[in-house]
């Protein structure tokens, strides 16, 4: 029997008595299992020779939903998260600890969708958004930074009911700097920014249209020239620009994925123009798109430029 069979049975168990109102719902935990790891897997990232998964899932749910299946919270995220240590031992990839998953009301979902947010995040700083997030449930009294206790109840935490056979290798833990420069498994891969901030920011006014004066924009780039790159300031991740038109915004399916629920679904283009000087674009976010502080509509972008999309960050360069 898979893993995925196992979860779902293990899921049945736990829930019985409450099958209609979980399994029934179009939000099951076999669907939230399922894009958790595809998000795990899409989100690996390569350093010191190993890929590493990310630690943080952040289930982005309608506030409909929220309200429904808020009681089952914490022994759907433990779970998934023993779920997902299983699945991450399988593809070979290396955790930082034991990973969270935590559930947001995301107003722009409709009833019965949810989107997944999977991020590499510190150890300790999941600990201590495992402490908050059991306080939110009522479970146990706050315990000190760093000290979170067993998420689940009172039942000591169990890592491993479908783990493989075979023992875990033993580096298979090894600590990771998520601060550290690391390069992504498939370029272009999306981004990982500040996901899972409960409030959003402000709207901005009117986006101004900024032009450079004559003679600013870069010069054109030669065929095997100097790459240009997003550098994402929090994690120093980069992200190349390859292609004529790159998207960027909260859904999957951008270019690159902005881990930020103050980023839209849709957000900002980037475009080689013709001269090969690259320009971003808003593209109707909820927000704006920032370049160096200033709210733009559309801009030619010179290296250095700081683009802020939502609240993540990132450093145009040219290398």
């Amino acid at each position: 029997m898979g893993f995925l069979s196992r979860f779902e049975g293990k899921m049945e168990d736990t829930f019985e008595g409450a099958a209609d109102k979980v399994f029934d719902s179009p939000i099951s935990p076999v669907q939230i299992a399922k894009k958790a790891e595809k998000q795990m897997k899409r989100e690996k990232m390569v350093g010191a020779g190993k890929q590493y998964a990310p630690t943080l899932y952040t289930v982005l749910v309608n506030p409909d939903d929220d309200k429904r299946l808020f009681g089952y919270y914490p022994t759907l995220a433990g779970e998934t998260e023993t779920y997902l240590v299983a699945k991450a031992a399988e593809h070979g990839l290396v955790m930082d600890g034991q990973p969270l998953v935590r559930f947001i009301v995301d107003d722009g979902l409709k009833s019965g969708k949810f989107d997944i947010i999977a991020e590499a995040v510190a150890a300790p700083i999941v600990m201590q958004l495992r402490n908050e997030e059991m306080q939110r449930y009522g479970l146990v009294p706050q315990a000190p930074y760093g000290q979170a206790a067993p998420y689940g109840g009172p039942q000591p935490y169990v890592p491993d009911p479908y783990a493989p056979s075979q023992p875990t290798p033993a580096d298979a833990y090894e600590p990771y700097d998520p601060y550290q420069p690391v390069v992504p498994a498939v370029a272009p891969a999306p981004g990982i920014g500040a996901a899972g901030a409960a409030s959003a920011v402000p709207a901005r006014g009117n986006h101004t249209i900024v032009i450079p004066p004559a003679g600013a924009a870069p010069a054109p780039a030669d065929a095997g020239g100097p790459q240009a790159q997003l550098i994402d300031v929090a994690t120093n991740r980069p992200f190349a620009l390859s292609g004529a038109r790159i998207t960027m915004g909260r859904e999957s399916v951008n270019d690159i994925q902005v881990h930020d629920i103050n980023a839209s679904r849709k957000h900002a283009e980037l475009t080689l123009q013709p001269n090969g000087a690259w320009t971003i674009t808003d593209v109707g976010s909820t927000n704006g798109t920032i370049v160096n502080g200033r709210p733009v509509a559309s801009q030619v972008l010179r290296p250095g430029d700081r683009i802020t999309i939502g609240t993540t960050e990132y450093t145009f360069v040219v290398a």
